[in-house]
This record gives structure tokens, C-alpha cells and sequence, in this order.
């Protein structure tokens, strides 16, 4: 589609119809109107749509061609000032010279009043524009693709038993009272060595932090009642990742660790998919 059928249709969505096509020597006139409130006939019931058309640069020869045949138009369908006559040019618009024409051979300020330019777009330009916006798609879709492979990588990279001996050096830097302040903390040190999630649901069940396909859960100080609903959360967490990580944050809960533990080793999880530390 070209630059001028761009305009038409922008103006045939504003209700103007074409009722005129005509190739003149330097360039081509196109009439549109649009019937004004649902009141027909001449006397004030359409608006009048003029536009010149040029591809390629303006010139001495086709403004004046213009100017002159829209002058006669102007009066031969009543124009007034809410109608308008456009010069439209695809290429370099002399705007200087254009002025210096419109004054010259348009005596009348109402008609002068009523006169518009406008330089549109060659073709080769909104087809340039086209392609370098398919380009830019294809740029972003490549560094995605760049940005998922080296993700993959990455958690390709992390291993289970190295994750568990950065945790094991982990020292609180003020003794937590609370379960979220234990994991805030640790999870500000692990952000220093690794990419890490927080906070990602899985069947309803939502773990602490991610790190490539390792969960971490952490308890400060968990109940019997709090190991019973962890060991229900990771069945759900083994099913979307590879392994999880349990940090116990307390050693008042050493009893009902050990029991956690022989409960994951029943399953055949235990050191194999599911780890349990204690700080």
C-alpha cells in the first residue's frame, strides 16, 4: 500500500468517500466528501475533501498546478473554510517556494485560508521502515534466545553440594527472632553468588527461593505440625525441580529434624533429591 492510499483510508474512516480520480500534467487530483449531520444537497450539506498528489519532489510546475486548478475548484463547488485542499508530495517539499507561489497566485485569503501541504513517505521508505522493524524483532528474539540459553547454562553450572557448602558457611549477622528475618538474610547472602528467585508457587504451594533448578525452603525453628505440612510441600516442589534444600535455622528443633529425615529417607529422597541442613 502507498503512501497516498494510506491517507485515503485514513480519511475513509472519517466517512469520506472518493468521488473524483484524475490525472492532471504534473500531478494527480483526488476529491473526497463527507455529508455533514444527515443534511443533503450543496447548500452546506457536504464537506469537501480537495488533495493534489505528487511522486516525487515539489516543483515550480506542479504547485502552480495545483495552486491554479484548486482555485477553480474552490469555486466551482462552494468550498468554504471548513473545507480543505491538500498539496501532497512523496518526496522533498520546497516549503519556501511553495509560499512564495500560494501568495502570488492566490489572491483570495479564504481561499489561501483553506490550503494545506504535506510531504509524505516514499514507498521505499515505509517499506525501509518495515523491514527494520522485522529486524528489530528478530534482534530481540535472538538475545532472548542468547539471555534463555545462557540461563540454561548457568543452572547448568550449579551444583547441589556447592549450593550446600555456601549455605553451610553462612553466619547470620544479628541472631534472628523470627522465621522471615533467617531468610531474608540468607537469602541477601546467596544473591551475592548466584541468580536468585524468591517467592515461586507451585501447586498452591509456595517455596521460599530458587536457584537455577534447586529450591530452598527455610524454618527457624519448626513444629512437628510444620514438618508434617513441609514434607506435603515437597512433593509438589519434586515435581516442577530437580532437588530442594531444607535450612533449619535452630538447633531446638534437632529431634524432629532427625524424625523429618528418616521420613525422607523412607521415600528414597533423602541426599538424592531433598537435603536438610541446619545453621
Amino acid at each position: 500500500m502507498s503512501a497516498l492510499d494510506n491517507e485515503l483510508t485514513k480519511y475513509k474512516k472519517r466517512g469520506f468517500e472518493v468521488k473524483q480520480k484524475r490525472t492532471l500534467k504534473h500531478g494527480k487530483r483526488i476529491y473526497l466528501t463527507r455529508q455533514k449531520g444527515g443534511v443533503s444537497g450543496w447548500l452546506g450539506g457536504f464537506d469537501g475533501l480537495y488533495i493534489y498528489h505528487v511522486e516525487g519532489d515539489s516543483s515550480t510546475d506542479n504547485i502552480r498546478e495545483f495552486l491554479k486548478d484548486y482555485r477553480k475548484f474552490y469555486e466551482n463547488k462552494n468550498f468554504d473554510e471548513n473545507d480543505k485542499g491538500f498539496f501532497m508530495c512523496s518526496g522533498k517539499f520546497d516549503k519556501g517556494l511553495f509560499k512564495d507561489l500560494q501568495n502570488a497566485l492566490v489572491d483570495d485569503s479564504s481561499v489561501r485560508s483553506t490550503i494545506k501541504n504535506q510531504a509524505l513517505p516514499r514507498v521505499r521508505e515505509v517499506v525501509s521502515r518495515k523491514r527494520k522493524v522485522v529486524e528489530e524483532e528478530r534482534i530481540k528474539e535472538r538475545i532472548t534466545e542468547r539471555e534463555i540459553t545462557r540461563r540454561k547454562v548457568t543452572e547448568e553450572r550449579i551444583s547441589v553440594r556447592g549450593l550446600l557448602r555456601k549455605i553451610d558457611k553462612f553466619e547470620p549477622p544479628t541472631r534472628p527472632k523470627k522465621e522471615k528475618q533467617l531468610e531474608n538474610m540468607l537469602i541477601s547472602y546467596l544473591q551475592a553468588f548466584y541468580d536468585v528467585r524468591t517467592q515461586m508457587t507451585y501447586e498452591r504451594a509456595r517455596i521460599d527461593a530458587k536457584i537455577g533448578t534447586t529450591g530452598i525452603e527455610i524454618k527457624y525453628q519448626p513444629s512437628a505440625g510444620d514438618f508434617d505440612r513441609l514434607y506435603g510441600q515437597l512433593e509438589k516442589y519434586l515435581k516442577h525441580l530437580d532437588d530442594v534444600i531444607v535450612v533449619i535455622g535452630s538447633e531446638k528443633s534437632k529431634e524432629l529434624t532427625k524424625s523429618f529425615k528418616n521420613r525422607l529417607k523412607e521415600r528414597g529422597w533423602l541426599n538424592k533429591r531433598a537435603f536438610v541442613t541446619t545453621l
